[in-house]
């Protein structure tokens, strides 16, 4: 069997450097995270509510950044476009160029949606908890 384990070393900084590489890198670790989760949340890595809440807490944050990155990334190829730096290999550079920025504003409208929907699940979430059955107890939250 594979070993899909990687290892990323650099270091998570909002405030960079920034580069191409860099932001690459950062891609591919936010789309590896993912995948770990995806295995992580199927039984063993999720036995109590509060582990669902923190997930989904986390989650939310990932989210809800998800308008911000396609509106600048938009913008990029935008600006990019303008300044006449695109070319492509399939398609005219001004086609391909709006129907990805066309594809990017309709994707921060759902986007958008996903985020209230997985805020709204991580608030609904916060006062879940395991019922102890060991004493014969309901057990209890708050």
């Amino acid at each position: 069997m594979a070993d899909h384990r990687h290892t990323y070393t650099h270091q998570l900084n909002p405030d960079g450097p920034h580069s191409d590489d860099y932001t690459r890198h950062v891609a591919s670790a936010l789309s590896e995270s993912v995948r770990v989760l995806n295995h992580a949340t199927r039984e063993a890595g999720v036995t109590a509510p509060n582990t669902v809440y923190d997930v989904l807490g986390h989650a939310a944050a990932a989210v809800s950044g998800l308008d911000q990155l396609l509106r600048q990334l938009n913008q990029r190829l935008a600006s990019m476009h303008a300044a006449g730096e695109i070319g492509h290999d399939n398609h005219p550079p001004v086609n391909a160029v709006l129907q990805a920025r066309l594809m990017l504003t309709e994707g921060r409208s759902l986007a958008r949606a996903l985020a209230e929907r997985v805020d709204r699940a991580h608030e609904i979430t916060a006062g879940m908890y395991l019922i102890d059955h060991s004493d014969g107890s309901a057990g209890g939250g708050a």
